[in-house]
Parts: structure tokens; sequence; C-alpha cells
């Protein structure tokens, strides 16, 4: 049932045309100006069709696994791989590469990148399965805690299905999840539910909570699994502390197929239900997830239908405030920001503007050039960027590229009146921006007008290079680091996005069809 269940999902990928992912991201150069973003993209598409996949094709229900059986399972699924030789040129490669270009130690300093070396390679050089190498790779990588630096067996992390009986750890709440729902994080460490398919075989609805599995809480549980070290089924994880457990606690759905029960906490009657998961097998797949929920009156981009068209935008219903949505940093999105700008300030009459990075895929971050320009009043110093100065020295830095790559060309308002938009400008971020959605969302803050309400961004602010590992894998190292204008020394992956506006959603309002951080937005824009 494996081997078929395998056979299908590579031949319905091949169908999508989503099979890209084995070649990864673009090669950045310094300071990002390629489209590192890509690769999640790829493997968006991957997952989208991995829940057609599960929820067209009926797979044996099988128990869930308890930890003493997990290594034996990730042995046996995948079968032995590469040779011992192969697997250990691999290994190195990624490991000094690393070691000599990776730029972002800064802000993971008890990371002992030689420790970890001599603790994994030995473990390869003994012999391991095909399985156990992924996860060893995959928990390699995970240790930087770096949203772009990921060296992923393509077969075992992106062409394997995650259903029950298969040993992979599902991680990044963003596009279609096989649980049927969209969920996003609570700082009580549980899951909320923002949106549901219809017909969902657990009868879940918005405002309900996934608090954990099997009776025990997600808070435990996820930790656990990433001690006993199953391979992924990636997109990114947060690099920030914020949005890396946000990351975690925002995924504990997608990981219902380790599990027998799932244990949900019911908005409408505050009962705690424990609900049998083998229902779920061939249940429906949810909508696209981003976190966001539906803005009357403003259509989402539709990335599913088209990964070139990622903005969209309107005025708010009853206002006469523009909204924006910016899912990413390539494909129309450098023309479709600048006309949505173009036509909400200077076409129309607004009185203020919401522009959403809540949910961005990043890519190249001079496609804001133009929109931004008629927002700012006069050309402003952002960012620059700085690389390893020493391959000896995790922490010894050099300029890589000129701040002034990275000015916003400011005072081009109006081709006749030349100035900026005076009105407030609301910023939304959150976990699910990375890399150029990082990036955008800074050079925002520039703007004397705006205001960010949510949460940190994944803070992915640098530039990465991809390695050719070997053709059934795919990996990126991040070898450039961003800074500010006159903070050299800061180096900003790792560190928070700080939010002027701390808001997320909340059980009662997504109950109702409503946004929290949405109407926190429209209120300061408002009172403006």
């Amino acid at each position: 049932m494996m081997d078929k269940q395998m056979r299908v999902t590579r031949s319905f990928i091949s169908t999508v045309a989503v099979a890209a992912v084995v070649v990864g991201p673009s090669v950045a150069t310094s300071g990002g100006r390629s489209a590192p973003g890509d690769q999640f993209v790829t493997r968006g598409q991957q997952r989208s069709a991995m829940m057609t996949v599960s929820s067209t094709h009926s797979i044996a229900r099988t128990p869930a696994l308890s930890p003493a059986d997990w290594q034996d399972a990730i042995d046996s699924f995948w079968g032995p791989g590469l040779p011992t030789e192969r697997k250990l040129e691999i290994f190195d490669q990624f490991w000094r590469k690393v070691d000599r270009r990776f730029a972002t130690f800064q802000g993971i300093e008890d990371v002992d990148w030689g420790a970890l070396r001599d603790r994994y390679r030995p473990e390869v050089a003994a012999g391991v399965s095909r399985g156990r190498f992924a996860a060893i790779m995959n928990h390699l990588s995970l240790a930087l805690r770096e949203s772009h630096t990921q060296a992923m067996d393509v077969e075992v992390n992106f062409f394997t299905v995650p259903l029950p009986g298969v040993p992979l750890f599902a991680i990044g709440p963003w596009f279609p999840s096989s649980f049927g729902a969209c969920a996003t994080a609570q700082s009580d460490g549980t899951a909320l539910i923002i949106d549901v398919a219809p017909g969902h075989p657990l009868g879940l609805e918005r405002g309900d909570r996934v608090l954990g599995f099997d009776g025990r809480p997600w808070s435990e549980l996820y930790p656990e699994l990433l001690a006993a070290e199953l391979p992924f089924f990636p997109l990114w994880w947060g690099s920030s502390p914020s949005s890396y457990e946000h990351t975690f606690v925002a995924s504990a759905p997608l990981n219902w197929h380790l599990f027998n029960t799932v244990d949900v906490a019911r908005f409408r009657t505050g009962i705690v239900e424990h609900l049998p998961t083998a229902p779920l097998v061939d249940g429906p797949a949810s909508s696209m997830c981003t976190e966001q929920m539906d803005v009357p009156g403003i259509p989402k981009p539709p990335l599913l239908d088209d990964f070139n068209d990622v903005v969209s935008w309107g005025i708010l219903p009853g206002t006469r405030i523009g909204y924006i949505y910016v899912w990413a940093w390539f494909g129309n999105a450098g023309p479709a920001f600048a006309q949505a700008i173009r036509e909400l300030t200077q076409q129309q009459q607004t009185d203020g503007l919401i522009i959403d990075f809540r949910f961005n895929l990043g890519g190249d971050m001079f496609l804001s050039n133009e929109g931004l320009g008629m927002l700012f009043k006069e050309a402003t110093p952002t960012v620059g960027f700085g690389k390893r100065a020493n391959p000896s020295d995790h922490f010894a830095m050099t300029l890589a590229t000129p701040p002034t790559w990275y000015v916003i060309d400011g005072g081009r308002f109006n081709d006749h009146d030349p100035g900026a938009y005076d009105g407030p400008i609301a910023v939304l971020t959150g976990p699910g921006a990375l890399s150029a959605g990082d990036q955008v969302a800074l050079r925002m803050t520039y703007h004397p007008n705006v205001r960010t309400f949510g949460k940190s961004t994944a803070t992915a602010f640098n530039g990465p290079i991809t390695l050719d590992l070997d053709p059934e894998w795919s990996a990126a190292v991040a070898v450039t680091d961003a800074h500010r204008v006159g903070d050299r020394q800061n180096y900003l992956t790792h560190d928070e996005f700080v939010v002027d506006e701390s808001v997320w959603l909340t059980p009662s309002d997504v109950a109702e069809g409503r946004d929290t951080v949405v109407e926190a937005a429209v209120r300061w824009v408002t009172e403006q």
C-alpha cells in the first residue's frame, strides 16, 4: 500500500507540473535580488497536490505510532536509500557550506555547529536508512532556526503524503491542509480553527480549538516529536523566537496522522471532545490557509489558480479605506502593487490604507519599488547586507552589498505634484511572511504614517544560495544577512519584527467571521 501510495503521489504531482520542487530555490545574489521564495511556492504547490491525493485516494487506516515504533517505521518506510559513502558526501557538503558561509549565526550563539557534526556524522558513517538520513539532515537544518536554510530529501520530505502510519512531522500551517481546516496559533499553545471545508467529517466550526491529541496537549507533544527526530513535511519555520513557536503551535492539526484521537475545545459549548482521526483520511482538504479571515468586499489573490497572480485590492465597504493583499513578491507583484497604490491614492479618494502582509511567500523585494515610491515623500535609505568575513569565524561579517541598492525612491506620488501619500497606513504582519515578505514589511516602517499590527514576521532577512547536493536533494543556505542602515553590527535574522500593536485572531471574533487584526487597523485608521 505504501509503495502504491508513493507512485500515485509522484504521478499526480507530474500531472500538475509541480516537480520543479526538485530544483529548489533560485540562486540569490548577495542581498537577495533573486526570488528565494520560489522554493516555498513549489513546496506549496506540492502540498496542494498532496491534499488532493489524500482526499481522493483511500489509504488504509493504521494505528497511531508510539515513540518506540517511530524509528522502525522511519527505517522501513523509505528503505536504505543512497550508499553510505554518498550520504557522507551530502552530509559533509552541507555541513561545510554552513560552517564557512552561513551568515546568520547571530542570535543562535548557543548552537555548537561542530558538536552537531560530531553527533550525527559517526551515525551516518555507521549506516542509516534513507528516512533516518533525511531526518538527520532535517534536524541539522532546524538547529539553525533559519527559514531558508534547509536540506531536504525530495522523495521523503516533499513526495510522501503524511497519512496514518507515515512517520512525517508536518510543519507550516499555510496552503491547503489535509486536516480539512485552517488554523492559527494562540498564546495558550492551542491551534484556533479559522476556516473549515464544507462537510468536515468531525463537524468542526470556526472558533473551535485543537488542544492536542490522544488526551495530551500539543504543547507537550510537539517537543517530543522534535526530540524523536521524525523527518519533516515542511514549508518553513520562523526564524525569530516568537515566529518559530507560532509555526509549531499552528502546525498541530497537520499532524493528525500520527495519533488516534484529536482533542477539540468547541467554541459554542465549551466542551472538550476527543474525536477519532480516522475519518480525516478520506475527508476534504481545506481552502488556501493564510491566517487571514475573509474581508468583505476584498477578494484574496487567486494563488492556487495562478501562482503568478499574487496581489488584490479594493475599498472596504462602508469606508474610504483602501485594502491591499500582497501574497508574494514574484509574478505580477510589481505592476499589480503599483496599480493598487495608484488607484487607492491617486485615482480614488481614500482616508487611509491597510496593506496586508500576514502571508507573503517572498521573492524579489525590488518589485515593491514602484509602489513604495508613490507612498514616500523622498529618497529613504533602509537596509544593507553583510556576508561572512572569515570562513573560520561564524560571527565576523563584512559588507556584501551597498545600502544604496535598497533606497526607496520616494517623491513619485503624482506626475504633476510630486510628494507623498499623507494618509495613515496600517501594515499587517505575521509569521506567514518571510524573505522579501520580511523585507518589504520592514521597508514600510520607514514611512512616517505607518503603524504595524499583528505579530512578528518570520524574520528571514537574508539571501540564500542553492546547493547541488544530489539530484534527489533540495538544499539552500543563507549567505547574506540584512542590517538597518546605520546599525551594521545588528543583523536582523533571528531578531523579532517588533509590531506597534500586538494583536491576533481570537476565537470569539473568528466564530463570527471577523478578523481581529483588520478591525484593530480599521479603528486606528478611522481615528487619525
